[in-house]
């Protein structure tokens, strides 16, 4: 099929809108025109075009046949981006699959189960994105649970079971009687129950508006001491490392954390490989204040300056000696900063 300037224009045109939709000031996002990288969100996303093989055919079957063929172009596409995604400083995706057959025929499977996010058809032109998250399938292959980052178990589970608990009577008991008398027998036969990360602090909060609005008091209180015991007792609640002024950093999926001895600080085996695959280890943004609002690391942050990279190595960030000793002797920080509690803040 001849492309004429009606195409072309189409064509353009739907590039223009995908591109823009996946690059934000407020996100880190390294793309071009077949995609690209979302560093902040953990994605890796791609756009395909394809037009109908044969000219005269029906509206509806064209338009099938186009959005299969942009597809296609866009499984390409992802292919060749994911080649380029740097697992660390040594390695690259790429250097992955080209040396192991099992490695190469799980991330043809993953690219295979992509999910559409954007799909457009306008004058004989469509055009689709198709995106798979880092976090999973994609970082459980690319960091085997056989190498030495080891699993560790949280073992905590006082908070999540008591979430449950009202979960269950949220969805048992429809009026506030029912509801606020199995919620007040909870709080009283586990008064002693624990937050022990951000996310349940964060969401303890809004269920503590919520719990006010409705005048149950006794929850009130208990909720609200075992906040004030988080926010009290725990010194930092993640690590944000401030690499904005390395220029030479290039951005991985697994960065590593080095005192200026060379010391690796993070990942290391105490990392839980559960939440390193699950949760992606490391996010990133462009700028320190959005990242301390960001629920990976607040509510209080520990911020570190990485003063530059480790040799040749360009994903390695190093911090100072007394950072660091500061970083293995916290017993707070040292234990969010190995369940994925961690953002580093780049160059713009």
């Amino acid at each position: 099929m001849k492309i004429n300037r009606k195409f072309s224009f189409a064509l353009l045109f739907s590039w223009s809108v995908l591109c823009l939709q996946y690059t934000s000031a407020d996100e880190v996002v390294h793309a071009n025109a077949q995609g690209g990288v979302n560093w902040s969100a953990g994605t890796v996303f791609a756009h395909g075009y394809g037009v109908a093989p044969q000219e005269h055919m029906g509206t509806s079957k064209a338009r099938l046949l186009a959005r299969r063929a942009a597809q296609l172009d866009a499984y390409r596409n992802l292919a060749e981006i994911l080649n380029g995604v740097r697992v660390n400083s040594e390695t690259l995706l790429q250097d992955m699959t080209l040396a192991s057959d099992t490695v190469r025929t799980k991330v043809d499977a993953i690219i295979k189960g992509a999910t559409m996010t954007q799909d457009h058809y306008q004058n004989e032109v469509a055009t689709v994105t198709m995106q798979i998250p880092m976090a999973g399938n994609l970082l459980s292959t690319v960091i085997p649970s056989d190498k030495s980052i080891t699993s560790a178990a949280n073992g905590v589970h006082g908070f999540p079971l008591y979430l449950e608990t009202i979960n269950a009577h949220w969805l048992s008991f429809k009026n506030e009687a029912a509801l606020w008398s199995p919620i007040s027998r909870a709080f009283a036969s586990n008064a002693s129950f624990v937050i022990t990360t951000t996310e349940e602090a964060e969401f303890g909060k809004k269920l503590l508006a919520w719990l006010e609005a409705e005048g149950a008091t006794s929850a009130v209180d208990m909720l609200q001491a075992s906040i004030d015991a988080f926010e009290n007792t725990s010194t930092f609640t993640g690590l944000l490392i401030d690499a904005s002024n390395v220029a030479d950093f290039e951005i991985a999926a697994v960065p590593t954390i080095r005192s200026e001895s060379g010391e690796i600080i993070y990942p290391n085996d105490d990392t839980s490989y559960d939440d390193l695959v699950k949760k992606r280890p490391v996010s990133y943004d462009f700028d320190v204040n959005d990242a301390i609002r960001n629920v990976r690391v607040a509510i209080k942050p520990m911020i570190v300056k990485a003063n530059k990279t480790y040799k040749l190595r360009k994903s390695d960030l190093v911090i100072s000696q007394q950072d660091a000793k500061i970083l293995k002797s916290n017993k707070t920080i040292y234990q969010v900063m190995h369940t994925a509690g961690v953002m580093v803040v780049v160059a713009d």
